[in-house]
């Protein structure tokens, strides 16, 4: 368990969320730093729009629709009611089944792929590491496909090391691998594969379904995929291109919430005895402009102790008591904060656990 819980504390630094900034910041749409430009392995295709819709000012809310803080319970044995399997992809040699890597000190447990991420027209892709390849199935977890990554985009022509995939609206395929000291960003348009550098460290924590939000150079950075621009920038956008922004602020003990209905929460993060809990946040705005939150972390009453819950939060500030959910990390996760995931144009959130016998993605269905 302490192995596991400091996987979880490794992987969720990258995504304590959104709108932490230093130095200035805008939420306009200035002039984007432009990138080097990118070097393809077949025909180039179109760029993808950036426009996006004004922003509301935010303004304190007395709403207390809901809870009025985060409860975040004990990693659960079971998934609650609310939610179901909707898939599972198995590891082995078949060119329908994922590969697994060797890893641990002595090589002794099997790495399953870095996550994938769900499509506008409901099929997955999967970053099959083990296979140096991105896997595609459709929605029912089905083989479709599979684009083999050649020997020359890959590290020293060997390591396949791009993490946190997102699919576009459009249907393209992003991931990212850092390149001290600078990134670089993996793509897959329309057939076409190929690969753009980003001038700083680069985590990808979100997409609006055409841009892509994180953290780089210190600051919380907007990137344009379509030609690796880059600017800085304290909110996200939802796919409707309403602004918000969730701010783990821990020296409070609390989430700092702006939301798309311009409301302002901030919510107290608590375990279940009421002591400050201290967890990473993965966020997903569905096109209703909902807030999807998943919590992981412990608590200040027993460090040895894993928390899991999911929570979402609405527009105008209502906020669902919290859902306990199983532990996402095994001895075959690879340790990337990549388990919430939403399909561009939906409403409903899905997770991805990455288990020793293969890589099981659910779906909720509940209210």
């Amino acid at each position: 368990m302490a192995a596991l819980l400091r996987v979880a504390t490794a992987g969720f630094a990258l995504v304590v969320m959104t709108g932490c900034s230093s130095g200035s910041s805008s939420d306009d749409r200035s002039a984007p730093t432009p990138a080097a430009s990118s070097h393809a392995t077949q025909q180039p295709t179109s760029t993808v729009s950036t426009t996006a819709s004004s922003t509301p000012s935010p303004v304190t809310s007395p709403t207390t629709q809901g809870v009025d803080r985060l409860v975040v319970p004990p990693a659960a044995a079971a998934l609650p009611a609310t939610w179901r399997e909707r898939f599972v992809i198995g590891y082995g040699a078949g060119r329908e089944l994922l590969g697994t890597s060797p890893g641990g000190d002595s090589g002794s447990l099997d790495i399953g792929p870095e996550y994938g991420a769900p499509g506008p027209d409901g099929s997955w892709w999967f970053l099959d590491a083990a296979k140096g390849r991105l896997a595609h199935y459709d929605g029912d977890g089905g083989f479709l496909e599979a684009v083999r990554i050649p020997r020359s985009m890959l590290v020293s022509g060997r390591y396949f090391q791009w993490q946190l995939p997102h699919v576009l609206a459009d249907g393209s395929l992003v991931a990212v691998r850092q390149d001290p000291p600078g990134a670089q960003l993996l793509r897959l348009r329309a057939g076409v594969l190929d690969e753009i550098p980003l001038p700083h460290l680069f985590a990808p924590t979100y997409d609006d379904g055409t841009l892509l939000y994180g953290f780089g150079g210190g600051r919380s950075v907007v990137v344009d995929p379509a030609d690796g621009s880059t600017r800085t920038s304290r909110r996200f956008r939802t796919p409707s291109g309403s602004s918000f922004s969730v701010v783990d602020e821990f020296d409070r003990g609390r989430l700092h919430c702006e939301l798309p209905g311009g409301v302002t929460r901030d919510l107290p993060v608590r375990t279940m005895s009421g002591a400050p809990a201290h967890v990473g946040v993965q966020v997903r705005a569905g096109a209703d402009d909902t807030l999807h939150l998943l919590l992981v972390g412990t608590g200040d009453d027993d460090e040895s102790l894993q928390l899991v819950g999911y929570t979402r939060v609405g527009a105008e500030g209502s906020v669902a008591p919290v859902e306990a959910l199983p532990n996402p990390f095994s001895e075959a996760d690879p340790g990337s904060p990549a388990q919430l995931v939403m399909a561009p144009g939906s409403s409903t959130p899905m997770l991805v656990y990455v288990l020793p016998d293969g890589v099981h993605v659910y779906e909720r269905t509940g209210d």
